[in-house]
């Protein structure tokens, strides 16, 4: 279906961030808004943000990076960040590493994971045993699937707060490796158990630094949004819980398919690994996933015949690279913001 141009009258991408929690000043990743084109509807499609049914032949609002779709006098609510849309693995059952969910641009964390997770610390962080309690599996592979299809954003506002932790923690198990490679397996475990605390946390900047970019930002991510997570008494999940839930899913086994033995065996030493990530400083964790540039789109691209609609906001070059501080990996914590993205419905 190709989109339409001059059907409403042209306006700009309100400049101001919707439905954002801050926590202090303001990050600069707040400048990632949604690139939205007109189109008209000529099949089955919905507003994202009220749910409601868009009208066969109206206008409607897409976003070229995110491909959210809603009503015009919807806009606003669309959640920030736009986070945009990675070539995601359409094959049925198809195990995938990390780095097919993820933007291009940093921080490389996909979709899923930074909407849950501001989702849960939005409504989650006063619910006893968050992340342990289990939601319905079927609405977990549900909302999992509805994102990873890659067809805007599913309103999380109403879904109960421990499927969203359920679809989090099953697409993490579901990937083809954890955040922790195999290969470099034994230098977590091994910096982990390491007796002296400083020789320790260096050896885990070292094997942090060696991991791909994705597997990075998305660790730092979800780390940060944990130690969120253990610092609210009311959860009662302090390090030690959140380490059983997630060393799993995060650091894994050394191998692919591990026999029992291993299992047995390695569980303990993932635990561990997962401990000492949580207690390293979120200063540290921070400058994988604050953005320093001022300018996150430095150009803009126009509509052309192959893509139509009118476009009603900035939208990266194709060939524009986001400078950060992910670019080098810190092997010293450093004084960097607390803040990033938090949703407010």
């Amino acid at each position: 279906m190709t989109p339409q141009q001059g059907n409403v009258t042209p306006y700009t991408t309100p400049t101001h961030t919707p439905i954002i929690r801050h926590y202090s000043s303001a990050s600069k990743l707040n400048t990632r808004v949604h690139a939205f084109y007109t189109k008209n509807i000529y099949k089955t499609e919905h507003c994202q943000p009220c749910g409601k049914r868009i009208k066969f032949g109206k206008v409607a609002l897409k976003c070229r990076d995110c491909r959210a779709t809603c009503h015009p006098e919807c806009r606003e609510s669309v959640p920030l960040p736009c986070v945009p849309t990675a070539n995601t693995p359409t094959a049925k059952g198809q195990l995938s590493i990390i780095a097919d969910y993820t933007p291009r641009v940093p921080p490389m964390v996909p979709a899923l994971v930074v909407h849950c997770t501001n989702e849960v610390e939005n409504r989650g962080l006063s619910e006893v045993g968050i992340y342990r309690i289990p939601g319905a599996e079927k609405d977990v592979k549900e909302l999992k699937e509805r994102f990873l299809r890659g067809k805007g954003l599913p309103n999380l506002s109403q879904v109960d707060v421990h499927v969203i932790c359920g679809a989090l923690k099953d697409f993490m198990r579901s990937l083809k490796e954890p955040l922790v490679t195999h290969l470099l397996w034994k230098d977590f475990t091994s910096a982990a158990e390491k007796s002296e605390a400083q020789d320790s946390t260096a050896a885990l900047y070292q094997a942090i630094s060696e991991l791909p970019q994705p597997n990075r930002d998305t660790l730092a991510w979800v780390i940060t949004h944990l130690q969120r997570v253990a610092e609210c008494p009311e959860c009662k999940m302090p390090i030690s819980n959140l380490a059983k839930v997630f060393g799993p899913t995060l650091v894994g086994y050394s191998v692919a398919e591990p026999d029992p033995s291993t299992m047995v065996m390695e569980t303990r030493q993932q635990q561990q690994v997962m401990e000492k990530l949580l207690e390293i400083s979120s200063d540290y964790w921070s400058t994988f996933i604050n953005v320093t540039d001022e300018n996150i789109y430095s150009g803009v691209q126009q509509p052309t015949p192959d893509n139509g609609g009118s476009l009603l906001g900035g939208l990266p070059s194709v060939n524009t690279r986001r400078r950060s501080l992910l670019s080098r990996t810190p092997l010293q914590a450093r004084d960097t913001p607390k803040t990033r993205y938090h949703f407010r419905k």
